[in-house]
């Protein structure tokens, strides 16, 4: 499977952390894995331009991106995988796939609420 998508990076959540003081916002995108696709790998790459966009999570379950919610309070504290804490230029994600379905967050940070709109073109692979 190899799948090339566009979104918005404002299409996800935005969610204010009290903690960090600052907004997260992204695009996000739910995977549901077989269990013939055990074993496999996922492999997930931003491919973008030059512009630092974002950095990658994997968070198990479904979540709707317009559910802040849910995101906040059934989410967890740690993501599966994450490629960085901090904006990258074109990141990627690995991951060794297990049943399941689960949901990429493709996160950027601002120190305020006015977010750019900029397009997010990404690919997903299981190889």
């Amino acid at each position: 499977m190899k799948e090339i998508s566009v979104a918005k990076m404002t299409s996800g959540p935005q969610i204010f952390s009290f903690r960090d003081k600052i907004y997260y916002y992204g695009a996000y995108h739910v995977l549901t894995f077989t269990e013939q696709e055990r074993g496999k790998e996922l492999l997930v790459t931003v491919v973008n331009t030059t512009k630092p966009v974002c950095w990658i999570e994997l968070w198990p379950a479904a979540y709707d991106g317009h559910d802040w919610v849910r995101w906040t309070t059934e989410r967890g504290q740690e993501a599966l995988v994450r490629t960085d804490a901090r904006p990258q230029i074109n990141p990627s994600l690995r991951w060794n796939i297990q049943p399941g379905t689960y949901t990429l967050y493709f996160v950027n940070s601002s120190p305020t609420q006015q977010f750019a709109d900029e397009s997010l073109t990404y690919q997903v692979e299981i190889v």
